[in-house]
């Protein structure tokens, strides 16, 4: 089990709501005590047990079953819309809607086999073939959704994985939605990109919910960066809204398709 980082997200919030003030010497002081408190909390992260040896089998065998994945979506006939907009070796934090449990078999088409760690909730884990060809042997990140400790260790691993150059995926929505209500996200991916300093990459996708779906469709959101001072809620809008925008360019591409 991972030990719990000291510092949490209750005490950066802390700091950002009271040391903002208006003389320019204090706010600079702020600002250093704002930046020491991220590089504590980020030196905890990396201090935390990492076996590069396993994580690079794990990235390995990841690599074999993205670009089996990739062939597949192909021959579903995958549609990837605005590729352009994921620039290379960036971002390291990607967010998406849910809409079933093949999501994954799909996000391949778009992001390519640079390796990526799920968070995934524990109930995978008894899905024996998915479990067993999918996350387990690609160094899945398992979190307990009704437990707050599950959360904290799986942050944390989430964070070092981040720091270390790894790419992680996380289901803001927290479980399944279908395919035309977006929920509520947790905040969760904003507070580990302020935390990491990382990027967030979002996207959309429709029509991917099993292995049979027809006409799947992938399209790539916009790249947003938290502020080591936002507001965490706010941030957490900001990264929906550039998922409910990919996925409207989903629905005006369908919609021109259908015009044609």
């Amino acid at each position: 089990m991972l030990d719990n980082p000291k510092t949490t997200a209750d005490d950066i919030q802390y700091v950002i709501s009271h040391l903002c003030v208006t003389s320019t010497q204090k706010r600079l002081s702020s600002d250093e005590a704002l930046e020491r408190l991220y590089k504590s909390l980020r030196d905890q992260y990396l201090k935390l047990q990492f076996d590069p040896i396993l994580v690079k089998k794990q990235e390995y065998y990841y690599k074999i079953l993205a670009q089996g994945c990739r062939i597949f979506a192909k021959l579903k006939g995958i549609k990837i819309l605005h590729k352009e907009r994921i620039a290379d070796n960036k971002p390291l934090i990607f967010t998406s809607n849910h809409i079933g449990s093949y999501d994954q078999f799909f996000i391949p088409a778009l992001l390519g086999t640079t390796p990526i760690h799920y968070l995934v909730k524990k109930k995978v884990t008894t899905w024996p073939v998915r479990w067993n060809l999918l996350y387990k042997p690609t160094g899945a990140i398992v979190v307990d959704l009704d437990s707050m400790s599950s959360w904290k260790q799986a942050k944390a691993r989430i964070a070092q994985y981040v720091l270390y150059g790894k790419r992680v995926f996380i289901f803001a929505e927290g479980s399944r939605r279908g395919e035309k209500n977006i929920g509520e996200f947790s905040a969760g991916v904003s507070q580990i990109a302020q935390e990491t300093g990382a990027e967030v990459g979002t996207l959309a996708i429709k029509n991917c919910a099993s292995l049979r779906s027809r006409n799947p469709i992938i399209c790539m959101g916009d790249t947003l960066s938290v502020g080591p001072r936002e507001n965490l809620k706010l941030a957490t809008e900001r990264i929906r809204q550039c998922v409910i925008n990919a996925y409207n360019d989903i629905l005006a591409y369908e919609e021109g398709i259908t015009k044609k």
